[in-house]
């Protein structure tokens, strides 16, 4: 089995790692999982850009890897029809990626901060940094595990303005954070995922994000005080790979946590998506919007200006019909003003 198997390099701490690793897991795709030091770290240090998690697929050249967990599980369900994440059902699919890019994404913010703030303003960085540095350490006196956390959240430090960690966006970082966690224990009284019985793209998106604010203890702190359902749903989906299910029927009505999700989105990632595109294509240097009645302002990020372009171009795949059932899904939310150029379709206009 060995020329078959996928080689999966990545952390314990990174979110788009585990996301990947699960997705495997549940898809049943043989594959090798590999903390991303010493040797393996060492054989795959020219791949650019030099983030993590990288693929290796089995029938590709020895140096060739794959980055960015997106691309990567779209690039999976081509390759591999079995178990597919991605609903059949066109509209569904639309869905699943808006939740997926939401948690990918918004969800960083929120990992983030928690993770690195001090113990006064919410966060646990020295407790954090000793379970993120140990698996690439091995065995190590205390004290050396001590100066190499350090060392590292010192270097995470100045990368806090790029997600978007800066004071005056803390209030709308924790209230999101609060408002996504009551929204999935609402989806998790209803049914077991997204769109059904079986897990979907968005599913994973939001897995790898939650699961990291559930392994910083701040983050867990708001976590277990306010949800019942989501530190177990976060474990079963850690290795999903023994779920068996169906995604929803076609029209099924979607519930209510999954109605508040894309609400959420209408009302703060996609404003905050469309502010990243507008402040890069006029050249400013900052972008600012509001959400929840709450200001954010940020560097922009080209990397967001192409997650919109992406979301808008699966939008606009959809034939009339499915355009117009997407904009009957969404009549509660504002998440079409910012995903479709269609008038018709963004003012109910159904007949074509």
């Amino acid at each position: 089995m060995g020329d078959e198997v996928y080689k999966l390099v990545g952390s314990l701490a990174s979110p788009f790692s585990v996301k990947m690793r699960a997705i495997f897991r549940y898809r049943r795709i043989p594959h090798v999982w590999y903390l991303n030091r010493g040797k393996i770290a060492e054989a795959t240090a020219h791949v650019r850009p030099p983030i993590i998690p990288k693929v290796h697929c089995p029938d590709e050249p020895d140096g060739q890897w794959h980055v960015d967990s997106s691309p990567m599980a779209y690039m999976l369900e081509a390759r591999h029809s079995e178990r597919s994440i991605v609903p059949p059902d066109p509209v569904q699919a639309v869905l699943s990626h808006i939740l997926e890019d939401f948690g990918d994404e918004w969800g960083t913010k929120m990992m983030f901060h928690y993770r690195w703030q001090d113990k006064d303003k919410g966060g646990d960085r020295d407790r954090v940094g000793w379970w993120m540095s140990y698996p690439g350490m091995g065995p190590t006196a205390d004290e050396e595990l001590a100066t190499r956390t350090r060392e590292f959240y010192e270097w995470q430090i100045p990368l806090w303005p790029v997600a978007g960690i800066e004071p005056q966006n803390v209030p709308l970082i924790e209230e999101m954070y609060r408002q996504i966690l009551d929204a999935w224990e609402d989806v998790l009284r209803e049914q077991e995922f997204l769109f059904g019985s079986r897990p979907s793209l968005g599913d994973f998106g939001f897995y790898g994000q939650l699961y990291q604010c559930m392994m910083n203890d701040a983050s867990r702190d708001v976590m277990n005080d306010r949800c019942m359902r989501v530190p177990a749903w976060l474990a079963l989906m850690d290795d999903p790979g023994g779920i068996e299910g169906e995604f929803s029927d076609t029209l099924a009505p979607l519930s209510k946590g999954v109605q508040k999700l894309l609400w959420l989105a209408g009302e703060v990632y996609l404003p905050y998506l469309d502010a990243t595109d507008k402040a890069l294509a006029t050249g400013e240097e900052r972008l600012n919007f509001k959400g929840l009645g709450l200001q954010f302002e940020q560097n922009p990020m080209k990397y967001h200006a192409r997650c919109l372009q992406v979301i808008r171009e699966k939008v606009a795949s959809l034939s009339v019909e499915e355009r117009a059932r997407l904009a009957s899904v969404l009549e509660n939310t504002d998440v079409l003003q910012y995903v479709s150029h269609d008038e018709q379709i963004k003012h109910g206009v159904t007949n074509g």
